[in-house]
């Protein structure tokens, strides 16, 4: 009977913990290598406007571009669906955490961290909360925080819910009456300064239309994060929103201008704040389309509450040019912006240039992660330089690769602001306006008297920077990433793998096993493993995807392939984007140019 009872018993408890099992769900909804569901890809859609909100997909992709711990300069909108709640509304805080993706349902997600709600305003008790499956749009800046893509804490907000909206955007420069000429005697308003590059194009960060210098007139009515003159640090210059009346609403986007008379500030000037009136000079653009905002760079605070230091252009253009061009006899920074003065800019594929030439100068400034250590392993540098060091007549000598007209080692010897330095190779007129060298076509001759002479490299390995970027000069990878931007390029490599994830480093995957269909690693090297040495690929749905991928096509691997693209930021790093044909094992894809 005692053995009976037990074998009741024994039953019974383990009926119970199989029950207590099956209702205690997974720690994580991820997918595994027995989920026979798998996962759809859905295509980028969207230009992230209120009117064309950008997808899920769309987001992350735009979020790829940014580097670690980079912010986005303007905000954007983000329709999609709550995936997952953690940490609902709340009325201590009024914010919320949650996943959205493309159709709630989805692994592919988007992390909105402690947005505020309808209207950009602090949820309250009473108003409605979230739910799993609610359609969203999400409107602020999005970031990448360590690795993870996801809106700015509090900087982004729920713009509509179901359809219902508050509205609450930034507005975009697009509130009240248009005014002014852009004339000092008579400035834009915000809204005029909005209105007047409304028809400008952007194509990249490297291809847009700009007006010519203008002046706008306001009145700050916000500071975007880390945005003073004073945590401008050493680059000297501020961001801002301006609107007429200092409220948020019609307001323009001052991004990275310099003080007062067009110079970098300094500690112990009058730093901006709220409220301020300002009279703003310079080049303004429509960025990405959607956002007019000032040309970083090419603009400068010409007045702060009435006081004014004048300013003007300045560039290149104090001092006297000379020089030939020779060994013997280098242009000085004057010289160079002569030599380039009357060649002509159509496009990035398009322009004119000199022959190789020698310019001589001191390195007045350092561009933002311009050293050769900055540079990683493109092994460039980007900086100015001028005759007497000063920032003032400057010449800007972009992506130059270092002495011996090879790429930077680590335990070499950087440049620092103030080195004496020879540059060799060709320059140009970027977009007419901006005399420079042509990048990965010039390198540093000598560096405080020390050389160590080049050439021309007619021998170069497979992973050295050749090719033209044409059909019967394609780039190499190193090429590519040296040229750093182009449009309607092709280059040549090796497959050896694709990214998996959101994030280039940590997501790089070689060989065939756990490859993406959207996008696939090409490097000089069928064998290499090392992410450093090699450029992504997004590969858009189609014919080029589905012959190229290696998920459908394992045996692409370690082939060589030539692509047509362009040379744009992916991932964050240089990469080739909206590919539209390829040749691969003797067969050719998509539509050739």
């Amino acid at each position: 009977m005692k053995k009976l009872f037990y074998s009741f018993f024994v039953m019974a408890m383990t009926a119970m913990f199989v029950a207590s099992c099956e209702d205690v769900p997974a720690p994580f909804d991820l997918p595994t290598p027995d989920d026979p569901t798998p996962e759809q890809t859905v295509d980028p859609a969207g230009s992230g406007t209120q009117a064309d909100p950008y997808n899920v997909a769309a987001a992350i992709e735009f979020a790829q571009q940014l580097q670690v711990g980079e912010t986005s300069q303007q905000d954007i909108y983000i329709k999609g669906k709550v995936a997952s709640i953690r940490e609902p509304y709340g009325a201590q805080f009024g914010n919320a955490t949650f996943y959205i993706s493309d159709d709630g349902a989805s692994k592919v997600t988007f992390y909105v961290y402690q947005a505020y709600y309808l209207g950009n305003k602090k949820w309250q008790e009473g108003n409605a909360q979230i739910n799993e499956g609610d359609e969203v749009i999400i409107c602020g800046k999005v970031t990448n925080y360590n690795g993870t893509l996801e809106t700015k804490a509090r900087e982004a907000f729920l713009y509509s819910l179901n359809g219902k909206s508050e509205g609450g955007g930034g507005g975009g420069g697009t509130g009240g009456e248009a005014k002014g000429s852009g004339t000092l005697d008579d400035p834009y308003n915000p809204a005029g300064a909005a209105a007047a590059v409304k028809n400008l194009t952007w194509t990249s960060n490297d291809v847009y239309d700009t007006t010519g210098d203008v002046y706008v007139k306001g009145k700050i009515s916000r500071i975007a994060d880390k945005g003073t003159f004073t945590e401008g640090g050493t680059y000297g210059n501020a961001s801002f929103y301006i609107s007429e009346d200092g409220k948020e609403s019609g307001e323009f986007y001052c991004f990275r201008i310099l003080y007062l008379g067009n110079k970098k500030f300094e500690a112990g000037k009058t730093d901006i704040k709220v409220g301020d009136e300002v009279v703003i000079c310079g080049q303004l653009m429509n960025y990405r389309g959607n956002t007019p905002e000032t040309v970083a760079g090419k603009a400068y605070l010409y007045s702060l509450n009435g006081k004014t230091e004048g300013g003007g252009g300045g560039g290149s253009s104090e001092g006297e040019a000379k020089g030939s061009g020779t060994l013997n006899d280098p242009y000085n920074p004057l010289g160079a912006a002569a030599a380039v003065k009357n060649l002509t800019w159509t496009s990035n594929d398009s322009y004119d240039t000199t022959g190789d030439v020698y310019v001589k100068g001191k390195i007045s400034r350092i561009a933002n992660k311009g050293t050769f250590t900055e540079g990683g392993s493109y092994g460039n540098a980007s900086f100015y330089i001028s005759e007497d060091g000063k920032e003032s007549g400057e010449f800007y000598c972009f992506r130059v690769l270092y002495l011996g007209n090879k790429k930077f080692e680590a335990g070499q010897t950087d440049i620092k602001v103030g080195d004496e330095v020879v540059i060799y190779g060709q320059l140009m007129n970027y977009r007419n306006d901006t005399p420079e060298t042509v990048a990965g076509k010039a390198y540093l001759y000598s560096l405080n008297g020390k050389t160590e002479d080049g050439g021309g490299g007619d021998t170069p390995g497979p992973g050295d920077n050749t090719g033209a970027g044409s059909y019967t000069s394609p780039y190499s990878v190193s090429a590519a990433q040296a040229a750093g931007t182009g449009t309607g390029v092709y280059v040549k490599a090796y497959i050896v793998g694709s990214i998996d994830g959101q994030v280039y480093a940590s997501g790089a995957v070689f060989g065939t096993t756990g490859t993406q269909k959207t996008n696939i690693l090409i490097a000089a090297s069928a064998d290499e493993t090392n992410v450093d040495n090699c450029m992504p690929v997004q590969l858009p749905s189609g014919a080029v995807r589905n012959a190229i991928n290696l998920q459908d096509n394992p045996g692409n691997y370690k082939k060589e392939v030539l692509l047509y693209g362009n040379i744009e930021k992916y991932f964050g790093v240089v990469g080739l984007k909206s590919v539209t044909y390829a040749e691969i094992g003797g067969s050719s894809v998509g539509s050739k140019p």
